[in-house]
């Protein structure tokens, strides 16, 4: 056939659209609250902007974990963002969050690592002291928090970037040290030794 849809062009450009697709995995975004998670975040790089967030919905006042830098009253007063996050295998996972500028709003990152994310609760802020396994508010406005913790396969994290007061604004996470994966079947048949 010369014409329509099945001629040699467009054929081609089917099959590298379908490989685009399905080597292109599905992100998560930074959203505004536990309850809003439905993807893993999968991507070593992203980014989010906190202005787009509602309510200060979680806070740390102290650590339980390993605080990478001390929290200050208004440490993670402002408005937030989370991504669940899970690891191929056990490691050390870097967490580092560049805050940058807005408009007039610019960003004074503080984050946090927990092992829960409770559902947001309407007019309250949940305290997330005893489930954070790292945090730090070190740095001011447009500054760079970084936390390093040990992580396990098989269990779900919670990323929280969070900022310093009022300080709301765009930012981006670099992840490194271990290889983020999601709770998929193909994870679960290779542990059950379908190799």
């Amino acid at each position: 056939m010369k014409h329509g849809w099945f001629n040699q062009p467009a054929r081609r450009a089917a099959l590298g659209l379908i490989c685009v697709l399905s080597s292109a995995g599905v992100f998560a975004a930074p959203v505004d609250h536990c309850g809003q998670i439905t993807e893993y975040e999968l991507s070593n790089t992203f980014t989010g902007n906190t202005i787009a967030s509602f309510g200060n919905d979680y806070k740390v006042n102290t650590c339980a974990g390993r605080p990478a830098a001390p929290w200050f009253a208004n440490s993670a007063a402002s408005t937030e963002q989370v991504v669940r996050l899970r690891v191929r295998a056990a490691c050390t996972l870097q967490l580092r969050v560049t805050g940058q500028a807005s408009g007039g709003n610019f960003m004074d990152p503080s984050i946090y690592l927990a092992n829960t994310c409770p559902p947001r609760v309407s007019q309250q802020t949940i305290i997330m002291d005893s489930s954070c396994l790292a945090s730090a508010d070190a740095t001011g406005a447009l500054g760079v928090e970084t936390i390093s913790v040990a992580v396990q396969p098989e269990q779900d994290y919670f990323f929280f970037i969070d900022g310093f007061l009022a300080a709301n604004g765009p930012y981006t996470v670099e992840a490194s040290g271990c290889e983020l994966t999601d709770a998929s079947s193909a994870d679960v048949l290779f542990k059950s030794g379908f190799e």
